[in-house]
């Protein structure tokens, strides 16, 4: 896949088109990102099967590494500095603690996990999972607000927008993916500080990501070092 979520060809060309002279854009031309998708449609070069020995990236797009080469992505350099068995990146864009809670849950009984890291920073605190009739968990989030149901509407007014309520659903699915860690033994660090900020299609200093929208590829880099810096520690959270 050359293309994916936020990182689409028509917001590309629409940034193309006014950003022309940006070096980084025509980069991106001629050499394009490729998003390399494994057997469960995570990006991974590593397919996933029962009993397999890895170590766990949980996260939303940053994670992924929307808009990223993958070289370039903190979870995959992470990895390949201190990470043990295969490389189980479980992050998906636009999710937030209930689904990752989901996807660590359900592999936490199929893979071996020898470690776990999770980022998840300020932009994706306000973000749902609900299981509809067919079984599958739809996010309910600000950034799909024009798709509401009028449930889902009703919902986000009465509770979901409010941040005591957030604040509680949020510390109630951090609660319960340490509680996984802590059942299968193994190392859980969190980490929450965004990298958030306008970017620059001309800097000289940084380099944007694809879309123009998610992180520079120098802010992964602070989030690689900060992780290297503060694993080791079982159940670390900063």
């Amino acid at each position: 896949m050359y293309w994916m979520g936020s990182d689409n060809t028509d917001r590309f060309e629409k940034n193309l088109k006014k950003y022309r002279e940006s070096k980084h854009l025509q980069n991106y031309i001629k050499n394009p990102i490729e998003y390399e998708l494994n057997n469960y449609g995570f990006r991974t070069p590593d397919d996933f099967e029962k009993g397999d020995v890895g170590t766990v990236y949980l996260g939303c797009s940053h994670t992924l590494g929307m808009g990223h080469y993958l070289k370039d992505v903190w979870s995959y350099k992470l990895h390949n500095e201190i990470g043990e068995g295969k490389f189980f990146n479980l992050s998906h864009g636009g999710t937030g603690l209930a689904s990752q809670y989901y996807f660590l849950k359900y592999f936490s009984d199929k893979l071996k996990i020898k470690k776990v890291y999770h980022y998840y920073p300020s932009e994706c605190f306000y973000r749902y999972s609900l299981m509809n009739k067919e079984g599958r968990l739809e996010i309910i989030a600000n950034l799909t607000a024009y798709d509401f149901t009028e449930l889902q509407e009703s919902l986000w007014k009465e509770y979901l927008i409010h941040e005591a309520y957030n604040e509680f659903h949020n510390n109630v699915f951090k609660d319960a993916i340490k509680n996984v860690c802590k059942e299968i033994g193994c190392e859980y660090v969190f980490y929450d500080k965004t990298r958030l900020e306008v970017l620059d299609p001309y800097s000289e200093k940084m380099t944007p990501a694809r879309d123009l929208m998610h992180y520079y590829v120098e802010r992964q880099h602070e989030i690689y070092e900060t992780f290297l810096k503060i694993s080791g520690h079982k159940n670390t959270i900063i």
